[in-house]
C-alpha cells in the first residue's frame, strides 16, 4: 500500500500491486486493505444486504487465491456490477503513476481503489486518511500508513 497524490489535491491509499481476480495478490498490505474494506463494509449499517452477504464471507488473511471461488474477488466482483463500474473483473488494480486521464477509467468512473477511499472518507472522516487509527485496522495496514509519516530526526 501506498499514497497516490492528484494533482496535489486528492490523496487516497494506492495499491502497489493488483489485487482480487488474476491479481498479483503479493503485498500483505495491499490484500489486508481490501479485505478489511468488505469486512467493514458486511458491517456497516447502510450496507446492501445481499452484498453484505457476500463480504462476510471475507476474512482480513491478507491472502488470495484470485480465482472465482475465493472469497475476496466475489466480493469485488459483486461490487463492481452493482455499481455499474465499467470494468468488472473481481480485480481492483493500482492507479498507475502518472496515469493519463487522473484517476478515471473508462466511461468517467474512477479506478476503483479511489471509490474505496472515498468510502472510508465517507465511514471515518474524522480520522481519514490516517487508517491505522482506525479500530480493527490490519497489523500491515498500520505499517503501512505509518511509514508514509515524515520523521524529524531529533538532535
Amino acid at each position: 500500500m501506498k499514497p497516490y497524490i492528484h494533482e496535489d489535491v486528492v490523496f487516497v491509499w494506492n495499491l502497489e500491486k493488483a489485487v482480487g481476480k488474476g491479481g498479483a495478490n503479493s503485498v500483505l498490505s495491499d490484500v489486508s486493505y481490501i479485505q478489511w474494506y468488505y469486512v467493514l463494509g458486511a458491517a456497516h449499517p447502510e450496507g446492501n444486504p445481499a452484498r453484505q452477504a457476500v463480504y462476510r464471507q471475507v476474512k482480513v488473511t491478507g491472502t488470495c487465491t484470485g480465482l472465482d471461488d475465493d472469497p475476496l474477488v466475489k466480493a469485488i466482483t459483486i461490487h463492481q456490477q452493482s455499481l455499474k463500474h465499467p470494468i468488472v473483473d473481481g480485480r481492483i488494480s493500482a492507479i498507475p503513476g502518472g496515469a493519463s486521464g487522473g484517476l478515471r477509467v473508462g466511461g468517467g468512473k474512477a479506478f476503483f481503489v479511489v471509490r474505496l477511499a472515498g468510502r472510508f472518507a465517507y465511514m471515518f472522516p474524522n480520522i481519514w486518511p490516517r487508517l491505522d487509527l482506525i479500530p480493527g485496522c490490519p497489523a500491515s495496514v498500520a505499517k503501512a500508513v505509518q511509514d508514509i509519516i515524515p520523521r524529524i530526526p531529533s538532535g
